[in-house]
């Protein structure tokens, strides 16, 4: 039976799970953690910020495994210990504590046959590169000696889970994160027995194949780009999302997986038309950029009644909540701006530059929060107190939506009055639009069968997941 979590671990877990949901707009997908022994395995882009999306995401709180530095860390130290972290003695770390691995593994194990759960990053290190480092063999390890120290009965459950960011060092960009069914290792009960070694690299290929279904992986870093161009324009293009529409990144992923795949495919086979169809998304991109129309593409017309529509919907919207937003920006954004400075100064690493962000923010936060509820109890009272207490943060994240919700209006607005009295222009986005729509489906008919539905989980029928399942996306200002 696993022990409960403590008290301040659950306090430590919600309230981290919780900013790191605030900083950045998260999308989680799959199905729930199941219960009894569990270890969840997942890619490594963005640091602790990996560890606390787990944690925001999941509806159990697995240990981590964290490299054995952070434990001697000031404050993060003790929170670690706090939440039952287990340290990992890297070679790259201390070569001379290798050998405490074996501390590890038991004590992975111990919690595991306890009806535990640990999380995992089985690339042994946190990266920006485009595509999956290559997995290390310590999770499927763990998994396979607990299972054999409990006779292979103990119905060990792995989840791979995929983290993918839009934009990781960027505050409030979009993250999706992905889990798969769970499954076991049971079955390599025998080839366990005969050669450890294989049966672990057999375990880590399932583990591999799992995330890796579940994250976005490109040969080339500006790969990702003409992907998400390419992918917008044809959505829209083939009437599956309205014109102006911001879907969210999970929505949008088993799309860019299938687009991914197609690059990569006729980069290999045909690499002259590949380097002629950039060339194209490439200038459909900066045309794009020119108008400053966003991912939401550029109308063929704008509708006078969906127009009207939106202006009363995002009108009446911001005009309600713009004295809440006030207030919070007025509390807020000194504190942002300074902590935005105190990372500057510090020039970390891009694997940990969001890290370190939010710790500025959350400490800065924390302090102003406290100052705002000592000046109202000076001025009035408890009441006073209590009132600013809950106040302050209502309005900071008021001001959050507010915010975005202007600047995806003003964008709106802009590209609406910069297109009036220009049909040569729409009709010549329209235009690229139709000749690269085509030649995607073309494409695709000359793979039919052959390119992998990537993410799929069994959850949505093919047709959705090509459309992105849910392509509602919100209200548009355009239709085509």
């Amino acid at each position: 039976m696993a022990r409960p979590q403590s008290p301040i671990a659950r306090l430590i877990t919600g309230v981290a799970g919780t900013a790191a949901g605030v900083f950045y707009r998260v999308d989680r997908h799959g199905p729930a953690l199941p219960a009894g022994p569990l270890l969840v395995a997942a890619n490594h882009p963005n640091s602790l910020l990996d560890a606390l999306l787990i944690f925001l995401c999941s509806e159990r709180r697995p240990r981590p495994l964290a490299r054995a530095p952070l434990f001697d860390r000031l404050l993060l130290g003790p929170v670690l210990r706090t939440l039952g972290g287990i340290p990992v003695y890297r070679r790259q770390d201390d070569p001379a504590a290798m050998h405490r691995n074996e501390d590890m593994f038991r004590a992975a194990v111990e919690v595991l046959r306890e009806g535990g759960a640990i999380q995992i990053y089985p690339e042994g290190r946190s990266h920006s590169e485009a595509h999956l480092a290559e997995f290390r063999t310590g999770a499927a390890r763990i998994a396979l000696r607990a299972e054999a120290a409990a006779g292979w009965r103990l119905g060990l459950a792995i989840v791979p889970v995929g983290i993918t960011y839009l934009r990781k060092e960027r505050a409030r960009t979009a993250v999706a994160v992905r889990f798969g069914h769970a499954f076991g290792c049971a079955d390599l009960k025998d080839a366990y027995l005969e050669d450890p070694l294989a049966a672990a690299r057999a375990l880590t290929g399932r583990i591999e194949a799992g995330i890796r279904a579940r994250t976005l992986n490109f040969v080339h870093r500006e790969d990702r780009e003409l992907v998400e161009v390419a992918e917008q324009l044809y959505v829209r293009e083939s009437r599956w999302v309205p014109w102006r529409a911001r879907e969210a990144l999970g929505t949008r992923f088993s799309r860019l997986q299938r687009f991914a795949a197609g690059l990569e495919r006729i980069r290999r086979e045909a690499p002259e038309e590949h380097r002629e169809l950039r060339r194209r998304v490439e200038r459909y991109a900066a045309l794009n950029a020119r108008v400053g129309a966003g991912e939401g593409g550029v109308p063929p017309r704008f509708g006078l009644v969906p127009v009207a529509r939106y202006v009363a919907v995002r009108g009446t919207l911001l005009l309600l909540g713009a004295p809440f937003a006030a207030a919070g920006v007025l509390l807020w954004v000194p504190v942002t701006r300074v902590s935005g400075f105190v990372v500057r100064r510090l020039r970390p690493a891009s694997e940990v530059t969001a890290t370190y962000k939010l710790a500025a923010l959350l400490g800065g936060v924390a302090a102003a929060w406290v100052l705002w509820v000592f000046l109202a109890h000076v001025a009035g009272g408890p009441f006073a107190a209590l009132g600013a207490a809950v106040a302050a943060p209502l309005c900071g994240y008021v001001a959050i939506g507010w915010v975005e919700l202007a600047r995806e209006a003003g964008e709106d607005a802009v590209l609406f009055l910069r297109l009036q009295g220009r049909p040569d222009v729409r009709m010549r986005f329209a235009r690229m639009r139709r000749e690269l729509a085509e030649t995607f489906r073309r494409l695709e008919r000359r793979w039919e069968g052959e390119l992998p539905d990537p993410g799929d989980d069994g959850n949505v029928s093919a047709p959705e997941r090509r459309r992105g399942g849910d392509a509602g996306g919100g209200a548009a200002a355009g239709r085509g």
